[in-house]
């Protein structure tokens, strides 16, 4: 899944030194704050997940499988893309009745 990416850079979380079970519930957290303030994109800090004693990506596997169910769809998710070498997410999110020029408009030039 590719999008165009945006001329801002996105909203950050990071997910590092979390269990699963947390880094799951705060990212839903972060796409409904995207959501309420008509941002359309989040990047999703995972790691490489280098860390661990199986030197396995544990975080992002998990992270990547939400996104793309049916949590991370009802949550607004459209897509994402993988970046920084594997250690993020850039997720592409709906906000609902603001169409992308809302958030650049300015009051001024109407």
């Amino acid at each position: 899944e590719s999008f165009e990416p945006a001329e801002d850079p996105p909203r950050e979380v990071d997910l590092h030194g979390l269990r699963p079970d947390e880094a799951l519930r705060r990212a839903a957290r972060e796409i409904h704050a995207c959501r309420v303030r008509g941002m359309d994109r989040l990047k999703i800090i995972t790691g490489r997940g280098w860390g661990n004693l199986l030197r396995q990506p544990v975080l992002r596997p998990k992270v990547e499988q939400w996104l793309r169910g049916p949590e991370g769809r009802r949550s607004g998710v459209l897509g994402f893309v993988v970046a920084d070498d594997g250690g993020s997410l850039v997720v592409e999110i709906r906000c609902d009745g603001h169409p992308k020029e809302w958030r650049h408009r300015d009051p001024d030039d109407e």
